[in-house]
């Protein structure tokens, strides 16, 4: 199973996810701001889910740090705001944009989707 990443400011959301992905079999890392999120990154994951709005560096600034770490972990950027990717430095950032709330069955499609699957890793 692939490992997951959620960064989320909001504390019930992020542990509401944590808690169904983990009932899914995936193994999660958890964290409330970009800067955790990028520590918490140096453990691992094959994806990483981010909300846009997080207190200090933004879900962009982000998916840019993980971008520069590794380019093959995909990152999906999770925003209650209306979100366009038309500016193409953008698209290089986020592999894909869902809409807050999000639907668990879109989070686990997209996780078999674009995870890099484990036994893939080189």
């Amino acid at each position: 199973m692939p490992k997951v990443l959620i960064v989320e400011d909001e504390e019930s959301v992020r542990q509401a996810l944590v808690k169904i992905l983990e009932n899914f079999g995936h193994k999660v890392l958890a964290a409330a701001d970009a800067n955790e999120g990028l520590e918490k990154f140096k453990d691992g994951a094959d994806i990483v889910f981010t909300d846009l709005g997080l207190p200090g560096p933004s879900g962009w600034d982000l998916a840019r740090a993980i971008k520069e770490k590794d380019p093959k972990v995909p990152v999906v950027l999770l925003s209650g705001w209306d979100v366009e990717t038309e500016d193409n430095s953008l698209k290089l950032l986020v592999e894909k944009v869902l809409p807050k709330p999000v639907k668990i069955k879109e989070m686990l499609d997209t996780i078999d989707q674009l995870a890099i699957k484990p036994e893939a890793k080189v």
